[in-house]
């Protein structure tokens, strides 16, 4: 999934309703652009990367390039079953915000692009293909895709990864579109500092967000919610806050929203009470 369509998709699942989760979500691209803090456009592309992969139908084609349009999308059962939402046996499938990710082979990497070799992924911008993890600088920030390539040759100049680079100062580049953006890089890039170290423990902080973001946003989706082993004598409820409160033989405990309780659920070692 390419990384700025996390937020987009997030705002999204949000506005599935939890009691009628087939209905319609009829939120304008206006919106979902404005509380995920990226354009309509984003929006428009990440809406046909989900229905490219049927997880959401349109009632009705936006018109191309309509700001604000409102035709309403539709939750597919594949999606729902991907969010756990569904009454099916979930074990072994990945959740949507975290698909596997699709690898390039050695002859999608430009000319120019080999300083970049440790990236497997890559996406194209026209007859270029630049690696995934620079593809937002042109997506969602006006630099050229020739000008990436410009700054790779630059950075294997230095001895550096121009994704490195990007990785360790991304919270300052995400304000700069464009020329400004190519001109900040290029003096990163002349300043003879190795990035790597940053870049790693930013990738790191980034992945641990990431995780953070995705259960809470499993732990609004199942507020309200009890579960139960298969023989009912353990009992798991989902509360507003998020928190799992667990009653087994009379004995009560909390705990924050993790993992463990989803894989249990994917497993069908939990499965949902009819009667909560």
């Amino acid at each position: 999934m390419p990384d700025g369509y996390f937020r987009v998709i997030f705002r999204i699942i949000k506005k599935i309703n939890l009691i009628r989760p087939n209905s319609p979500i009829v939120a304008s691209r206006a919106t979902i652009a404005q509380e995920s803090g990226k354009s309509v456009e984003t929006v428009h592309r990440v809406i046909r990367w989900l229905e490219d992969r049927a997880l959401i139908e349109r009632v009705q084609k936006a018109r191309a390039g309509l700001r604000g349009s409102s035709s309403p999308l539709i939750p597919t059962s594949k999606l729902l079953d991907a969010l756990l939402l569904t009454d099916r046996t979930h074990a072994g499938k990945t959740p949507v915000v975290m698909p596997a990710p699709r690898h390039a082979t050695v002859s999608n990497i430009p000319t120019g692009a080999s300083a970049e070799q440790g990236s497997a992924r890559f996406e194209s911008f026209g007859k270029l293909k630049l690696p995934a993890d620079l593809g937002w600088l042109v997506r969602d920030n006006g630099l050229q895709s020739t000008g990436v390539l410009q700054l790779m040759r630059l950075a294997k100049q230095s001895k550096q990864r121009l994704s490195d680079v990007v990785g360790a100062t991304r919270k300052y580049l995400e304000k700069l579109e464009g020329r400004q953006l190519y001109a900040y890089l290029r003096a990163l890039l002349g300043r003879n500092r190795d990035f790597g170290p940053r870049a790693q423990a930013a990738s790191s902080a980034a992945l641990e967000q990431q995780v953070q973001d995705y259960l809470q946003e499993k732990a609004a989706a199942f507020a309200g919610q009890t579960f139960q082993n298969r023989d009912a004598t353990l009992l798991v409820t989902v509360d507003a806050c998020g928190m799992l409160l667990e009653e087994r033989a009379g004995r009560r405990a909390a705990r924050p929203m993790c993992q463990s309780f989803l894989d249990a659920i994917a497993a069908g070692r939990l499965i949902a009470r009819r009667d909560a």
